[in-house]
């Protein structure tokens, strides 16, 4: 019978490997941080500057930042969903994030069937929301 110890090397290995799926949450914490606060990243939507119309999530970057400074009238001014999607977004990327770390994989939550009927019922609700404002409804048409 053979014993197989776990020496230092396999140690060293398992730390690696964990702080490398430390790294991407991390990556994406200062990414979105970034984007956010305007300090690092700053980009506008490709679909507003190449066909010259808001798309359903236009605004909701806006609106983000007003709920972090807790203006929540403002958020919804900005976008009449952002109280439901930006939590959503939050929660289910920060679950995500753990789940990587946790396992080193994605997919720990969103192959779950009720987050995807939660997911394309936003989805369908976003882009409900953005045929109104279209016809001027929720404060829209929304400025390009």
């Amino acid at each position: 019978m053979t014993v197989v110890k776990a020496g230092v090397g396999t140690a060293r290995r398992g730390l690696a490997a964990t702080v490398k799926r430390l790294l991407v949450p991390l990556a994406v914490v200062l990414f979105a941080w970034g984007h956010l606060t305007q300090t690092a990243f700053h980009w506008d939507c490709p679909i507003r500057s190449v066909l010259h119309v808001a798309c359903p999530t236009c605004g909701m970057t806006s609106a983000a930042r007003a709920m972090l400074h807790l203006n929540f009238a403002k958020a919804t001014h900005e976008h009449p969903l952002a109280l439901v999607v930006v939590p959503f977004v939050v929660v289910l990327v920060g679950i995500e994030l753990a789940g990587y770390v946790v396992t080193g994989d994605f997919g720990v939550w969103t192959n779950k069937s009720a987050v995807r009927i939660a997911g394309l019922a936003m989805c369908a609700t976003l882009f409900l929301v953005w045929i109104a404002r279209f016809w001027g409804a929720f404060g829209g048409p929304q400025h390009v």
